[in-house]
Order: C-alpha cells, then sequence, then structure tokens
C-alpha cells in the first residue's frame, strides 16, 4: 500500500475518460486525484464514471477534490475544484490555447472528462509522474449502443432526440470515442493501467486491493437509458458492426477487442 497524504477526487472532459481524478492542491475539477492512494483516474464516457466517481468520493477528506457531476446526483458534494494554471501547456493548436484561457478565466482547472494530456499540464509534475493513472475502456460495440440510447434517451442531453434511429447516429459521426482522453496527440496512452467494463468489478477490486483502498461494490449512478437490454450482437447489423469497426480502429488496435 501506498502512503501519503489524505485523498482527493476530480473528474474529466465533457462530451468527448476520461474521464476523473484523485487529487489534492487548490484548484481542480472532475477527476479524481488521490494523495494517500497515489492514484489519478481519468474518466472516459459510457464506462461507468459516475459510478466509479461516487465510490472513489467516499474516501476523499476535506482537502480533496471532488469535482461536480452531470446530471446532478443527490449526496454528491462537490470541493476544491476551482484554480487557475498556466494555458499555454500542452497547447497544440490555437484552439487548444483559446480553450485554455476561457477554462483558466473560469477557473475551471479540472472539468467533467477531462483529457489526460490537459489533466497532466495542470498538475505539479511530479504527482503525474509518480501517482498510478488508470482509465476504463469498453468495448466499441457494446458502447456506440449505450452511446446510441443515451442520445436517444436521455432529455437531459444536448443531442437528445427520441426519434433517433441507430443508422442516423452512425451516420452523424458523433461516436464515443474515448482514446482522446487517455491518450496523447499521437495516440499513445498516458495512462498506467486501462480497467475493462466488461469485468470492471474485478479489476477495480483487485486496484483498490492493490493501493489499499476499501472497495465495497459500484454503486448505480444513473438510470438505465439503454431500455433495449438485448446485447450488441443480437442489435447490429453486419453494415453498422463494420461501421464501428472502421470508426473505432485505433482503440481496437490498442486493446485488442473483438466482436
Amino acid at each position: 500500500m501506498r502512503n501519503g497524504p489524505a485523498p482527493l477526487t476530480i473528474g474529466v472532459l465533457s462530451g468527448t475518460f476520461a474521464h476523473q481524478v484523485i487529487f489534492a492542491n487548490a484548484g481542480f475539477r472532475r477527476m479524481i486525484v488521490s494523495h494517500r492512494y497515489r492514484l489519478i483516474f481519468i474518466k472516459t464516457l459510457k464506462s461507468a464514471g459516475t459510478s466509479i466517481e461516487l465510490e472513489l468520493s467516499r474516501h476523499c477528506g476535506p482537502t480533496d477534490i471532488i469535482t461536480p457531476i452531470f446530471p446532478k446526483i443527490d449526496g454528491h458534494v462537490s470541493q476544491n475544484w476551482r484554480g487557475v494554471f498556466p494555458p499555454w501547456r500542452e497547447v497544440r493548436s490555437a484552439a487548444d490555447l483559446r480553450k485554455n484561457v476561457r477554462e483558466c478565466v473560469r477557473r475551471d482547472r479540472f472539468y467533467n472528462h477531462i483529457p489526460a494530456r490537459f489533466a497532466k499540464a495542470r498538475m505539479p509534475p511530479k504527482i503525474w509522474i509518480s501517482y498510478l493513472k488508470v482509465c476504463v475502456e469498453r468495448n466499441p460495440w457494446d458502447k456506440t449502443l449505450s452511446h446510441y440510447h443515451m442520445f436517444r434517451n436521455a432529455a437531459w442531453h444536448r443531442h437528445h432526440d427520441p426519434e433517433l434511429t441507430l443508422d442516423r447516429y452512425l451516420a452523424n459521426g458523433i461516436l464515443c470515442h474515448n482514446a482522446p482522453f487517455y491518450c496523447d496527440a499521437s495516440g499513445k496512452p498516458l495512462v498506467d493501467r486501462v480497467l475493462r467494463f466488461d469485468r470492471l468489478n474485478d479489476d477495480l477490486a483487485e486496484l483498490c486491493d492493490e493501493i489499499g483502498l476499501p472497495f465495497g461494490g459500484l454503486p448505480h449512478a444513473k438510470g438505465d437509458l439503454r431500455r433495449d437490454g438485448r446485447k450488441y450482437k443480437d442489435v447490429l447489423t453486419e453494415k453498422q458492426a463494420s461501421e464501428i469497426a472502421r470508426a473505432f480502429t485505433h482503440e481496437i488496435a490498442l486493446h485488442g477487442w473483438e466482436y
């Protein structure tokens, strides 16, 4: 078990893992960075990130960072997530710089689903280098169906469309790519470990045991937006499955997913 100061939590980038981080030091937002457990959790999309966030935040102290959750969940209290940062770090384009300046002005140092490369740039290098960095990834065909049902059934989502068909969702091209949350600009992972969604409880229990963090199982954080309980192989046509495979070539190559 790693020793150190008390834990803290933070989240990661909206609309695009990672994702969350556990961290302590003033001004971080929606990740979870724990000094006690020397853990950084990058929150990805459609991978039980909010449930993990809720579980990890139970072990955070008063100096830890807990970022806001959207949509809001009763009992979840955010703290210590605001702060300024050097907006020129990890800038690869004019769009990056504009984004960083806006977030710096708002004091949004960390936020829901912040990409790992921005999280890395906004925390002390010693912390990033020495802590265990973790995220969760999901089979792209299963993840795509879950993402589609969120667009179709989540009234709070900006892309909500109750008449949306799966073919039209795929044609829109707004897909659930998680690699940008935990990879650098060249596509190389910035995290130390990627937990698998399909065996998440086991992987998470093993991780918590390794770092000495108590784990009592994951809470069910959100309503069930995927009302069709069939497995993805029973839903997707051959054409749809092939389209998803082409769209997620990078993630499939990284993790060896198979249809």
